[in-house]
């Protein structure tokens, strides 16, 4: 489907919708799909629909005409709908084509609506994509929906663009939560923190890599730490002997400017690794329950290492588990030498 020939047959500007609604993560997995779309369609305005605070971190991206920042809660949906409605989109994809954002497309009114082929929902859309057999990759995943719209899908790194004064702020930020000020040492970040406790490693793991760290790097190590994940951090900091301070919490965009401003990063599986890998830092992930050709497309790729255990268990994708045996078999001192690596790491 050639959305130029739609736009000109009805007499529209070509105007294009993109969702993802949740989680941050795969809202930064989506990047490389929709400057896939603006590559195609130079000339066309894009969104990107997605809920708070996830849809901050697209503000600045040069693919996107403008960001809709949805709530979850009736009056923001509904708010939310009558938007779209009044924009006038020719086209919509749903990345996410869950029943609420498929719900939400339908309402909108948009006359191209695609998403994919779940259950009910599919009757909800005017088109639904399909992804090549074997594609495992999420990057790959939401691009080759794009085929629809005639995108030649690419299997390019995610981005997030923060500005100059952003960065400079995020620096400035970390050189006086650390005591460094006016020194330009660049700290290196730890996410011990996550959404599903069965993909957190141990905070005694991430107090050893801190020690590590300190020890032969002679580095500063510093916490991030994300709604409601205070005792980790602080159990972390607590156990690293006085080698990691845990950071205050931050808004997503502050924190995406910390980490920019980092000299490299470990984190558990989750929004905070992707938002290093979109950074273009050297970043370690820690991996337990899924499934890394999935969710870490990124080895060989530049600075980017994963850390994983093979188990007859794993990948199992629970939420929670009583043994995580696939996380607790991993050692601070392996996540330290690929952490080493990828500081080391050379194009």
């Amino acid at each position: 489907m050639d959305l130029e020939t739609e736009a000109r047959r009805r007499g529209k500007k070509l105007r294009i919708l993109v969702t993802r609604l949740r989680y941050m993560g795969d809202v930064i997995l989506a990047t490389p799909a929709v400057e896939a779309l603006k590559k195609r369609y130079p000339g066309a305005e894009i969104y990107f629909a997605a809920e708070r605070p996830y849809a901050d971190i697209l503000v600045g991206n040069p693919n996107l005409s403008g960001v809709i920042d949805l709530t979850r809660d009736v009056r923001g949906a509904i708010g939310a709908v009558a938007r779209m409605r009044g924009m006038d989109f020719i086209a919509a994809v749903d990345l996410f084509y869950n029943p609420r954002s498929a719900l939400l497309l339908y309402l909108s009114g948009i006359p191209i609506r695609v998403g994919g082929g779940r259950r009910f929902r599919r009757r909800l859309y005017t088109h639904v994509f399909s992804v090549s057999p074997g594609t495992r990759s999420a990057v790959m995943h939401h691009a080759e929906a794009m085929r629809i719209f005639d995108v030649e899908p690419k299997d390019s790194p995610p981005r997030i663009y923060l500005s100059e004064s952003e960065e400079r702020a995020g620096l400035d930020f970390l050189e006086r939560t650390l005591g460094a000020s006016g020194s330009g040492r660049k700290p290196i970040l730890m996410h011990p923190g996550g959404t599903w406790p069965s993909k957190r490693w141990s905070p005694d793991s991430f107090a050893g890599v801190a020690a590590l760290a300190r020890k032969r790097l002679n580095a500063q190590i510093a916490i991030i730490t994300g709604p409601g994940e205070e005792s980790i951090a602080r159990e972390v900091e607590a156990r690293s002997g006085g080698a990691a301070k845990m950071l205050p919490p931050q808004s997503l965009r502050s924190v995406a400017a910390a980490v920019a401003s980092s000299r490299g990063v470990v984190a558990n599986d989750g929004g905070i690794l992707h938002m290093a890998v979109a950074l273009g830092r050297p970043t370690v992930g820690v991996f337990g329950p899924t499934e890394p050709d999935i969710w870490f497309p990124y080895e060989g790729k530049g600075p980017f290492a994963l850390v994983r255990r093979d188990m007859e268990c794993a990948p199992c994708h629970k939420h929670q588990c009583e043994d995580l045996h696939c996380l607790s078999a991993i050692g601070a001192d392996e996540v330290f030498r690929r952490l080493e690596e990828v500081l080391a790491w050379k194009q």
